[in-house]
């Protein structure tokens, strides 16, 4: 979104010539609609064909918005907003299965191509007599350039149905599919891709990747470290070195996340204490700068796999809360909030938890006779 108190004069300028071409496209338009003044069947009342053109322009930018809504949330874990917006999550989680997203966007595409012919042929303005058939005088070349060629109804409809919608639905694309409509326009936008209508995209589309050479699945080799390095990927034991040629990202990623498991399963005859402190031992692990550039390559193009495998962070790579979740859960005791999901009404911000144990340590300091419990290490780090 425009943050309007860092918009400079040239931006105000240009706010101001925008508002004032879609006023006096609003206004055209509608006069036009109303009078009867558009090429739309004269059969059809003037107030008719106003409340159509509105549930043209409506429908258009639900599709739109629709559209933008499902592609920002391919790059969120449904589980976060899973209690808070269920709706939302629901529809996310039917679309992101097997080509629903692909045959969602096949429909939709129908849609919205025919809302805009039908949108043209109900606001393309035809005068007769430029003089006195509108409610101003009409310039010859005025009338030639905007209004027969329908130029200043794109204005309106590209602004109110399809910009402000896309724009919406990307900076709040839980909030938008979250609406009840989305799920009518889904289904609608599925319905039209099972009628067949446009299948031949289908086979278009794998003969125009057959002809270009493109593959299902692009390969990302990493070359094998030197003999002196020994931080291939994160080494939480001798099996997580993958050894031989190159390694492709995703299973080298795997790997990583299989030995992450193996070692955080190796704590059951520990006490709680032993076991969180094994933990937290495991999961510090360095990295090379090569092997950070790469883990955040893959983990900044596929986001719904922060789950699957560590996060990056600095030179260091972590398992996801959600495993560590799990491994409180094995050891039969309350998971903190902080490892909570984010829609778990006991989930507690992991900054609020610092500020706590910070707050704590400060207190500990200053009580003179509790000693040992604060290291050295931690003094040193206290302001």
């Amino acid at each position: 979104m425009v943050n309007f108190s860092e918009s400079s004069l040239f931006d105000y300028i240009r706010y101001i010539i925008s508002f004032t071409l879609l006023s006096f496209s609003i206004a055209v338009t509608s006069y036009a609609i109303f009078e009867g003044k558009t090429g739309f069947w004269p059969q059809v009342p003037g107030p008719a064909a106003f409340v159509l053109f509105l549930v043209c322009l409506f429908l258009l930018g639900v599709v739109e918005g629709l559209q933008i809504s499902l592609v920002e949330l391919k790059r969120m874990h449904p589980g976060t907003y899973k209690t808070s917006y269920p709706r939302a999550y629901k529809l996310s989680c039917i679309a992101g299965k097997e080509d629903n997203v692909e045959r969602f966007l096949m429909g939709r595409q129908v849609f919205v191509v025919f809302l805009v012919f039908f949108i043209a042929k109900l606001t393309t303005i035809v005068l007769k007599d430029l003089d006195s058939d509108f409610f101003f005088p009409v310039p010859r070349w005025l009338y030639v350039s905007l209004l027969e060629t329908g130029f200043i109804t794109c204005v309106l409809v590209v602004i109110v149905a399809q910009l402000m919608p896309q724009i919406v639905a990307a900076k709040f694309p839980v909030h938008f599919l979250d609406m009840r409509i989305m799920f009518i326009a889904y289904y609608a936008c599925i319905f039209v891709e099972m009628s067949g209508v446009t299948h031949a995209c289908w086979l278009l589309s794998h003969l125009f990747g057959k002809l270009a050479g493109m593959k299902d699945k692009v390969d990302v080799k990493v070359s094998p470290p030197t003999p002196d390095s020994d931080d291939y990927f994160p080494t939480y034991g001798a099996s997580c070195i993958p050894k031989g040629g190159e390694h492709d990202v995703e299973t080298a990623l795997r790997k990583v996340g299989e030995c992450i498991q193996s070692d955080l399963l190796t704590y059951e005859a520990q006490s709680t204490f032993d076991k969180i402190r094994g933990i937290n031992k495991g999961i510090d692990v360095e990295l090379s700068e090569d092997k950070q550039k790469i883990l955040r390559c893959y983990l900044d193009n596929h986001p719904e796999k922060f789950y699957a495998f560590p996060s990056v962070i600095g030179n260091k790579a972590y398992p996801a809360p959600q495993e560590l979740a799990e491994q409180f859960r094995k050891m039969n005791s309350e998971v903190p909030g902080f490892l909570r999901n984010i829609s778990d009404p006991g989930h507690v911000p992991p900054h609020i938890v610092a500020c706590e144990l910070l707050l704590l340590i400060s207190e500990l300091n200053v009580n003179s006779g509790i000693e040992g419990i604060v290291t050295n290490k931690v003094d040193s780090e206290m302001p």
